[in-house]
């Protein structure tokens, strides 16, 4: 195992410069500039700006200045706020990951616990039930969700507020929380469901219901855990992309996230914060990628690396 981590981590720094490198230099391929406006700037204020960020030199130049930086976790200057990335993101991320684990933590109850109810009771109302909400939530995109749930819940009703983050507040929690975690909720339902389903029909199940065991105790102890793999392989990307951001629906709700800056980057062109954001959610991909695979052992001890 620990050569596997080794390995695996040692991998991280290739992936990162691939991506780092794909990121600079298709941002630098595309037409326009980040000083670029409806109303062009004086010549000699572009200058400065460019001498300012040392866009005036080649572009081989610029990417061995970014890879230094990046090497001793640096991760440039954000043009449109003239502030660190690392500042901006340090700033932001805690609304982003408090979001995100919220919204992860109702699509995995949520959908584990439909799943594992649809599966036991197949072919039922609450089966079917089960199977339309799923396919509600995996087909409704999520700011259409979001426009609904306002309307319902915030402006007919008045239960919930509708701008705005605050960790411990329901009002300003409820909305975005359902709004984000319904896709994942319906993914991993459906997932769960099948596996269920084909975990339920082995020998091994059958042998426990015979030597007496109570039904509970079959779905919840030998069931449930092996139809968890299949959940692992997609619950490490969902709360990757969770804790990361959701662009629409933090902008939505003007939470004010890493979403909400990489958003305003890509309208200003701000290239050391499009690039550090971008880093920023392929690096925690490839960490809950590796977090998923080391729990694969743990869910089913049969696995080795």
């Amino acid at each position: 195992m620990t050569t596997y981590l080794v390995r695996r981590i040692l991998a991280f720094v290739p992936l990162v410069w691939a991506i780092a490198t794909i990121t600079f230099f298709l941002m630098h391929a595309v037409p326009g500039g980040p000083f670029d406006r409806e109303k062009p700037l004086p010549p000699q204020v572009m200058a400065n700006l460019e001498r300012k960020y040392n866009l005036d030199k080649p572009i081989l130049v610029q990417y061995g200045l970014f890879l230094r930086g990046l090497a001793t976790g640096d991760l440039g200057q954000s043009f449109s706020q003239n502030r660190p990335v690392t500042t901006i993101i340090r700033e932001r991320l805690p609304k982003s990951v408090q979001l995100g684990l919220c919204a992860f933590s109702f699509a995995l109850v949520g959908g584990l616990a439909l799943g594992v109810t649809a599966a036991v009771r197949q072919n039922s109302a609450v089966d079917y039930f089960s199977v339309v909400l799923a396919t509600i939530g995996a087909s409704v995109p999520n700011f259409v969700l979001a426009v609904f749930l306002v309307l319902l819940f915030s402006l007919q009703l008045g239960w919930f507020d509708v701008l705005g983050w605050e960790f411990g507040n329901y009002r300003k929690m409820v909305l975005p929380i359902v709004s984000l975690g319904m896709l994942p909720l319906a993914l991993i339902a459906r997932v769960t469901r099948a596996s269920m389903l084909e975990v339920l029909n082995q020998d091994y199940i059958r042998t426990a219901r015979a030597k007496g065991l109570t039904e509970f105790r079959v779905v919840m102890r030998h069931a449930v855990r092996n139809a968890l793999i299949p959940v692992l392989t997609i619950a490490g990307p969902i709360l990757a992309g969770l804790l990361t951001g959701s662009f629409i629906i933090e902008r939505f709700y003007a939470i004010g996230g890493v979403g909400t800056a990489f958003v305003d980057a890509v309208q200003l062109r701000d290239y050391g914060m499009i690039m550090g954001t971008t880093l920023l959610f392929a690096v925690a991909i490839a960490v809950m990628n590796l977090v998923v695979d080391i729990s694969y052992a743990i869910v089913d001890p049969r696995i080795r690396y």
